[in-house]
C-alpha cells in the first residue's frame, strides 16, 4: 500500500497585501487544500500568519512553530501558495529552506512548480527569493519616498502622539492631552529630572495616549519631540526593527508642520538648555549588579533594577529596587528594595549549599521528578473532557442536519443553530489540537541526580573564577528568576525566598551557552574537535561524558526569556527557540549530541527541559 505523505499548509498575508491585492488567507488555504487532494496528500495541520510582514522570521509565530514541528518530524511536505509567502528576504528564505531540508521536509509551491530538494530546484528557489526581496525593497523604497516628501511638506505621516489626534491625516490639538504636555514641559523648565517628572505626572492621575502610566523613557520622548513647537520630524532612526536606537540618522528631516503648536519656541529652547546642563554621563559602577533582572518584585512581579542610597553616615549602599517604581513612581508600585550585597551573598551561598549538601539537591530532584511523572495528567483529563463534548456536538449536528433535510423544522430556525454548533465544535477541535501538541512536547523523563550535581559543581567552580560581568551572564544561564520576600522582619530585612533554576537541554538552546563558553575558554573549539562518538563503546562513552562536564559546565543550559507578568510554571515546556545559523549548526550538533545521553537517555533528544525550585534557608 502506498504511503500517503503528511502535508501542512503555511499561509501568510500582510495587512497591506490583503487591502491592496485581496490576497486573503482563505483563498490561499482553499487552493492549497485542492492541490493536496490532487496529489493525494493528507493535510495534518495549518500554520497561519495573518496580518504579518514577510520581512523576517522573528515576527511570525506560526513560522517558528512550523520549524519546531519540522524538527520533530510531524510532517513530510510544506505547501505554500507562492514562495514569497515563506519570506520576502533571501537570507531568511534560504535558512528556512535549509532547515526543512535538514529534517527531510519538502517545500512545495502552488504557483512555482519545482522541487527544492534538487540542485536545479534550489537554484530556482534562490532566484525567486531574490526577486521577492527585490520587489519588497522596491515597494518599501516607493512608500518611504512618498512619506519623505510628505514630511518635507510639513505633513504628518501617522502614529500616536500625546497632545494631538490625527483627523484625516492632519494633526488636531487634543485639549485634554495638551494640558499634560504643558505640565511636563513646565516641570522640566523648573529643573525636575525625568524620574521626578514621571512620578509627579503619575501622582496627578494623568495617563499616556494608551491609558498607561508614564515612564522616564516616555517623558524623555515627549521632551525630545519637536512636534510640540510645530515641527515635523521624520526618518530619525533607520531600520528600527533591526537596529533600534543604534540606527540613529544624523540627517533626518525636520520641517515646519501644518499643525498648531502646544509649546512656545522660547520654552522649548529653555528646557533643552536646562536638560543639556543636567546631562552628565553616569559613572560606571565598579561593582556590577549581577542579579539585576533576575530578582522579581514581590508585589508586581517586574524585574528589580540597580539603585543607590546614602546612609546617615554618608556611606553609599547598593540596592535592587522594583523597576516599575523606579521608572514610574509610587502609582505603579513600591520600592520593595533589597540590599544588593545581601542578595548576592544569599544566591552564592544557596548555590554552594545545594551542591555541598547532597541531600538537599536530592530532595529537590525527587520532588520535581514526582511532579514530572504526573505533569501530563491535567492535559489528559482536559483532552478526555473535550473529546466527550465534541462527540455530543457531533451527534447534535447530525440531528440538526436530519431535521433540515426532512423539513420538520423551518430552515430559518435550524440553520443558525447548525452554524453555532459547528463553530463550537471547531473551537473545541482547535483546543484539542493545542493540547495534543502540549502532550507530545511534555517530558516526564526523570532528572538524573549525578549528572545534575556534577553540572552544578562545575558551575559553582567556574563562577568563582570569572569577572563580575561574566558572573552576571553565568547566573542568567541557569537561573530563571529569584523571588524576594514581601515582608522585611526586624533584624532580618527583606530577603530572598526562592530561586528558580531552569535547565534547557535541547540542541536548539545551545547557542547562547556556546558563545559564552567561547569567550571564557578561547581553546574551546580545539577541545571539542577531539570528540568523536562513532567508535565509542557504552562504558567509554559514559566515562567521556562525565569528563566532558568538567570542561563544558554550561553546555547544556540556556536562560530563556523572562515574562515577569506570567505565572511561574515548575514544569514549563514551551519556550521559543531561534533558528540556529546554518554554518554553525552541523558542528555544534556533533559536539552537543554526544553530551545529551546522561540527561535524556536518548541520544540527540530535542525535548528535555527542566525546572527546579528550591527554598532559601535563612
Amino acid at each position: 500500500m502506498e504511503n500517503i505523505k503528511r502535508a501542512v499548509i503555511y499561509a501568510r498575508v500582510s495587512t497591506e497585501e490583503q487591502a491592496t491585492e485581496g490576497f486573503s488567507i482563505k483563498a490561499q488555504v482553499s487552493e492549497l487544500y485542492r492541490q493536496a487532494e490532487l496529489l493525494k496528500m493528507e493535510v495534518v495541520h495549518e500554520y497561519i500568519d495573518e496580518g504579518v510582514s514577510g520581512k523576517s522570521i522573528s515576527g511570525r509565530p506560526e513560522m517558528k512553530r512550523l520549524l519546531t514541528d519540522a524538527r520533530q518530524k510531524k510532517f513530510d511536505i510544506v505547501l505554500v501558495y507562492k514562495l514569497d509567502r515563506v519570506s520576502r528576504k533571501l537570507k531568511d528564505a534560504l535558512e528556512i529552506s535549509d532547515e526543512l531540508e535538514r529534517n527531510n521536509v519538502q517545500l512545495m509551491s502552488l504557483q512555482e512548480n519545482f522541487d527544492t530538494t534538487t540542485p536545479m530546484g534550489k537554484m530556482v528557489f534562490q532566484m525567486i527569493s531574490s526577486f521577492a526581496e527585490l520587489e519588497r525593497n522596491t515597494i518599501v523604497g516607493r512608500v518611504k519616498m512618498g512619506m519623505t516628501e510628505r514630511a518635507k511638506q510639513g505633513k504628518f505621516n501617522g502614529g500616536l502622539c500625546l497632545g494631538y489626534d490625527s483627523v484625516n491625516k492632519h494633526l488636531v490639538v487634543n485639549e485634554d492631552e495638551a494640558i499634560i504636555v504643558k505640565e511636563i514641559f513646565n516641570l522640566a523648565e523648573q529643573g525636575y529630572g525625568l524620574k521626578a517628572i514621571a512620578r509627579r505626572i503619575n501622582d496627578k492621575g494623568y495617563k499616556t495616549k494608551r491609558g498607561r502610566l508614564f515612564s522616564t523613557n516616555g517623558i524623555k520622548q515627549i521632551l525630545d519631540n519637536p512636534i510640540y513647537i510645530g515641527k515635523i520630524r521624520f526618518n530619525q532612526v533607520v531600520d528600527w526593527n533591526e537596529k533600534r536606537r543604534s540606527g540613529k540618522n544624523a540627517n533626518y528631516i525636520l520641517a515646519d508642520g501644518e499643525h498648531e503648536t502646544i509649546i512656545t519656541q522660547e520654552q522649548w529652547d529653555k528646557v533643552q538648555h536646562i536638560r543639556q546642563k543636567r546631562s552628565v554621563k553616569p559613572s560606571r559602577s565598579s561593582e556590577p549588579y549581577i542579579l539585576s533582572g533576575l530578582l522579581k518584585c514581590p508585589v508586581c512581579g517586574h524585574g528589580m533594577v540597580p539603585s543607590r542610597s546614602k546612609g546617615s553616615s554618608g556611606q553609599t549602599y547598593r540596592y535592587y529596587t522594583c523597576g516599575e517604581y523606579h521608572n514610574k513612581g509610587k502609582q505603579a508600585c513600591r520600592p520593595n528594595s533589597i540590599r544588593a550585597d545581601k542578595a548576592e551573598k544569599q544566591v552564592f551561598e544557596e548555590l554552594t549549599r545545594i551542591v555541598s549538601q547532597p541531600t538537599v539537591l536530592r530532595e529537590i530532584i525527587e520532588e520535581t521528578n514526582k511532579q514530572r511523572v504526573h505533569s501530563t495528567e491535567p492535559i489528559q483529563e482536559e483532552i478526555k473532557l473535550i473529546q466527550n463534548k465534541i462527540n455530543k456536538l457531533t451527534n447534535h449536528i447530525d440531528k440538526l442536519m436530519n431535521a433540515l433535510l426532512d423539513g420538520d423544522i423551518p430552515q430559518d430556525i435550524v440553520k443558525p443553530k447548525l452554524v453555532s454548533t459547528q463553530e463550537q465544535k471547531h473551537q473545541l477541535e482547535k483546543r484539542l489540537e493545542t493540547l495534543g501538541a502540549e502532550l507530545e512536547e511534555s517530558n516526564t523523563t526523570p532528572i538524573d541526580y549525578d549528572s545534575l550535581k556534577q553540572l552544578l559543581e562545575d558551575f559553582k567552580q567556574l563562577l568563582t573564577q570569572v569577572a563580575p560581568e561574566e558572573q552576571k551572564l553565568l547566573l542568567r544561564s541557569i537561573i530563571k528568576d529569584i523571588q524576594v520576600s514581601l515582608d522585611a522582619p526586624r533584624g532580618i530585612g527583606r530577603h530572598i525566598t526562592n530561586i528558580n533554576l531552569f535547565f534547557d537541554f535541547t540542541i536548539d538552546a545551545m547557542q547562547d551557552s556556546y558563545e559564552l563558553l567561547e569567550k571564557i575558554y578561547p581553546d574551546l573549539e580545539q577541545q571539542l574537535d577531539t570528540w568523536s562518538t562513532s567508535s565509542l563503546s557504552y562504558g567509554k562513552y559514559k566515562r567521556d561524558m562525565l569528563e566532558s562536564l568538567n570542561s563544558l559546565p554550561l553546555f547544556m543550559v540556556r536562560f530563556p526569556p523572562i515574562y515577569p507578568i506570567s505565572p511561574i510554571h515548575l514544569l514549563q515546556q514551551n519556550q521559543s527557540h531561534y533558528l540556529m545559523r546554518k554554518r554553525h549548526f552541523r558542528e555544534r550538533y556533533r559536539h552537543v549530541a554526544s553530551r545529551l545521553y546522561l540527561f535524556t537517555n536518548t541520544k540527540g533528544s530535542t525535548n528535555n527541559k527542566n525546572n527546579l525550585t528550591f527554598t532559601v534557608c535563612r
